[in-house]
């Protein structure tokens, strides 16, 4: 995958300001046309002389540096500053530079395991060494989608020493999702994974199987494949099997996808989870505060990892890994911990795809009368009707018709 040219770069920032302007026409009533008559009349605004307020995004969707690759004006409203033709112009002649320079550069022999990323740099293994490696100009407005943890890169060695990133190779997998500020491009999440595991919890903070289910379409939309780990097991009531939350896991445990409750304090899980790590590079994802850095330090006492408290106020987790980051445990064994978030969105999965991802459809969706057949509002539905008869899981058939609504609205 070659580095990101400036003129890519310039098209990308080009639709961000017209999404933006699109989103400002709409929240001041959609251009000149008068509303039309007998048409509710519109909103007031918040306070006189102020437009309405944007919503804003949680912390949680983006990594500790997030902010500064946005443009200036977007973190901080309009103000005086660079042009985006005098930005592109700049790109390309850094750019210009950074081809010059690379025509005297020397490529290295093996290729580097990216472990994790800052803004303009990355740290890589190579051969078993830690090394920081440059990364060029045009790529640091983009490296949330064209760079990701666990990526393997071509290194070249500048003639005074610097490392830089020469080419990113062809990723095995992935996981991701839409950008949380520019829903267009996709933000990978980690690349070249084995396994992913969906950690949620009980209680501190509920477990939300909505999220789970968004995980499970994008690792198999992804090639990755899964467990989840319910963790803070220790919380749940006695008896187990009358647990109003693990009580949700029932339609899961019909699927081909491992589940193991997980508690650190007591020690239950860790082993059974560690046997399905063994060898594997994994991800760590789920949402905030549902203990993934505390589960990871469970695993490698020996590794150095910032866990927290969840807010007793608001029962919500509270961010404690900011940036993805790959950690080496023993056998071969390599860990992705990533920051913890609160909604996932679904990148480039067409509304006709998702029922494929959704096991207990795809046995009944044959005998549909439509071949095209959404399984939402068509007639003589096998799929609804088999909801209606409770034949599958009516948690499942519901949490699928919130995602395809999502998809449709996208």
């Amino acid at each position: 995958m070659p580095i990101r040219d400036p003129e890519t770069v310039a098209r990308q920032l080009r639709r961000y300001l017209r999404d933006q302007a699109k989103k400002a026409q709409r929240r001041g009533g959609g251009g000149g046309a008068g509303p039309a008559s007998g048409s509710s009349p519109a909103p007031p605004v918040e306070a006189a002389g102020r437009p309405p307020r944007r919503p804003r995004l949680a912390a949680e969707d983006w990594d500790s540096d997030e902010l500064a690759t946005l443009p200036t004006r977007g973190r901080h409203g309009p103000r005086r500053g660079e042009s985006l033709d005098k930005l592109v112009e700049r790109l390309r002649a850094e750019s210009a530079d950074d081809a010059a320079a690379a025509a005297t550069d020397e490529l290295l022999t093996e290729p580097g395991l990216v472990i994790a990323i800052t803004r303009g740099q990355c740290e890589v293994e190579v051969g078993g060494e830690l090394l920081v490696c440059h990364l060029p100009k045009a790529l640091t407005l983009t490296q949330q989608s064209t760079l990701a943890v666990g990526d393997l890169l071509r290194v070249a060695r500048r003639p005074g020493g610097a490392l830089v990133a020469a080419q990113i190779l062809p990723r095995s997998s992935r996981l991701s999702r839409p950008d949380p500020f520019l829903a267009h491009r996709e933000r990978v999440v980690a690349a070249n994974i084995d396994l992913a595991v969906v950690v949620g919890s009980l209680r501190r903070p509920p477990l939300s199987t909505g999220l789970l289910d968004r995980y499970l379409v994008a690792l198999a939309h992804g090639g990755v494949a899964a467990v989840v780990a319910i963790n803070k097991a220790d919380l749940a009531t006695e008896p187990r099997a009358e647990d109003p939350e693990l009580t949700q896991l029932a339609p899961y445990r019909d699927l081909d996808v491992p589940i193991v409750l997980c508690s650190v304090p007591t020690g239950e899980g860790i082993e059974e989870l560690r046997g399905h790590l063994a060898g594997r590079k994994a991800v760590l994802v789920g949402h905030s505060g549902v203990g993934k850095s505390s589960l990871l330090a469970a695993l490698a006492p020996e590794v150095e990892v910032r866990v927290a408290e969840v807010s007793t106020a608001s029962r919500k987790g509270r961010h404690t890994t900011t940036r993805a980051r790959i950690y080496r445990l023993g056998d071969g064994t390599r860990i992705i911990d990533t920051p913890g978030i609160r909604e996932f969105g679904l990148w480039q999965l067409d509304a006709r795809e998702l029922a494929a991802y959704f096991d207990e459809l795809t046995a009944i969706a044959p005998a549909c009368h439509f071949s095209d057949c959404t399984h939402s509002h068509e007639p003589r539905c096998a799929v609804r009707a088999a909801a209606e008869a409770g034949e599958i899981p009516a948690e499942r058939y519901a949490t699928y018709l919130r995602i395809l609504a999502s998809l449709r609205s996208e």
